[in-house]
């Protein structure tokens, strides 16, 4: 099961992506509960941040603002991993705008991985929550993703246009538009060492389902 959620927390915002190995526990009587834990490295969460970006038409589109790098994996038996990002200090990572956050969760069954392939978009979120950014609001969600706000294999770009600190489409050297990859890499060839990576904590509920959350910090792509 897969969770997306761009929201603005104490002013500033955050971005979570949540990878359940069961259904919402919430929604279950406590005794059909059976927490589904998965061994040590069998829940991964990686996401791709969009940012919203209106030209001097009035053309809007979507961009990437940030991304991790590498998939993170529960270090300890769970049934829920958990990952947040927050931009450094007090700043929006890439300017104040509208937000959105693609999701990636996968599983481990046996031998292979499940859900790792589709993102799930959180739909989009003014942040800072106090900004007066006139920028009109988005109008279609990101590239590939469609209207129950999942993104499926084959459907989303290869890569697509990152923004600088400021939310505008970043360039090189040369005046090239500068891109990233959207889809990250199968959770099978990752490196073992993005297990340690980030700043851990853990819970376990009454019904003895453990949730392992990482924080991490982002400071968008083009550092």
């Amino acid at each position: 099961m897969n969770r997306s959620e761009t929201s603005h927390g104490d002013g500033n915002g955050y971005f979570r992506g949540d990878s359940f190995s069961q259904a919402e526990l919430s929604s279950l009587p406590s005794e059909c509960i059976i927490p589904w834990e998965r061994n040590t490295g069998w829940l991964a969460e990686g996401f791709v941040i969009f940012k919203w970006y209106v030209d001097a038409n009035g053309d809007g589109s979507w961009l990437v603002c940030d991304r991790t790098d590498q998939w993170y994996f529960n270090s300890e038996p769970a049934s829920t991993l958990r990952l947040i990002g927050r931009g450094a200090a007090s700043e929006s990572v890439c300017g104040a705008g509208y937000y959105g956050l693609g999701n990636y969760a996968g599983m481990k069954d046996s031998n292979a991985w499940y859900g790792w392939d589709v993102i799930m978009y959180s739909g989009y979120h003014l942040l800072p929550d106090y900004s007066l950014k006139s920028t009109s609001a988005p109008d279609k969600a990101p590239p590939g993703v469609n209207e129950d706000g999942l993104g499926l294999p084959g459907s989303l770009p290869e890569k697509m246009p990152v923004a600088d600190g400021n939310g505008q489409p970043a360039h090189d050297g040369s005046g090239a538009p500068v891109t990233t990859q959207v889809m990250p890499d199968t959770p099978a060839g990752a490196a073992a060492k993005s297990a340690a990576s980030g700043n851990r904590t853990f819970t376990t509920d009454e019904n003895g389902a453990t949730t392992e959350e990482i924080e991490i910090t982002l400071d968008g792509l083009l550092k």
